[in-house]
């Protein structure tokens, strides 16, 4: 699915479902959330092609071997650490083997960023 954000921002989530909590729209798949935006910030969702969605998770994980992959409490907690002792996006990144999309949205949904904040 593509949502489509309201600065123009975009990101493909993996998702089989979606529910709301609190004014927050959650994506999961396969029962683990793999996602979560405020409801406000979001401009529109879009269903993707199956076939593309796989490709671009394909390519995604030739140099992040872990896009799209559910978070294991080691990597969350690995996350949470690293992100208290000032880790650069660059050292989330290379550490984790994730996407910054994907760690920022973590981080958005373990309230350690706001909605308006970036990585860096």
């Amino acid at each position: 699915m593509r949502v489509t954000l309201e600065d123009a921002d975009y990101c493909d989530v993996p998702a089989d479902l979606m529910t709301f909590d609190d004014g927050a729209v959650v994506f999961w798949r396969e029962g683990e959330e793999v996602g979560r935006h405020r409801q406000v910030r979001i401009r529109s969702l879009e269903l993707l092609n199956v076939r593309s969605m796989t490709r671009k998770i394909e390519r995604a994980r030739k140099n992040h071997p872990k896009a799209f992959s559910q978070w294991s409490p080691e990597d969350e907690q690995t996350l949470i650490e690293m992100f208290h002792n000032g880790a650069t996006k660059d050292e989330l990144v290379t550490s984790l083997g994730r996407q910054e999309g994907g760690i920022a949205t973590r981080l958005r949904s373990l309230g350690l960023l706001t909605d308006d904040q970036k990585l860096e």
